[in-house]
């Protein structure tokens, strides 16, 4: 599955809600420790992989959302 990024122009964007920006950061972390745990114990490399996948889109989200802050 992929999925696409909608780009905006810059006279349109409304600065990031620290909540959402401390949302993202607290998945992305959660995200991080149950992949160690995977890891650790073993664990289904295909979930895994997801997992590390959806990690990712966390982090760039968030980097993203502290660009507009």
């Amino acid at each position: 599955m992929t999925s696409a990024v909608l780009e905006f122009s810059n006279a349109h964007r409304i600065p990031t809600a620290p909540s959402v920006t401390d949302w993202l950061d607290s998945q992305a972390r959660v995200v991080d420790i149950w992949i160690d745990r995977l890891v650790a114990q073993g664990g289904d490399v295909g979930l895994i992989a997801v997992l590390d996948q959806h990690a990712a889109f966390l982090r760039e989200a968030l980097e993203r959302s502290s660009d507009r802050v």
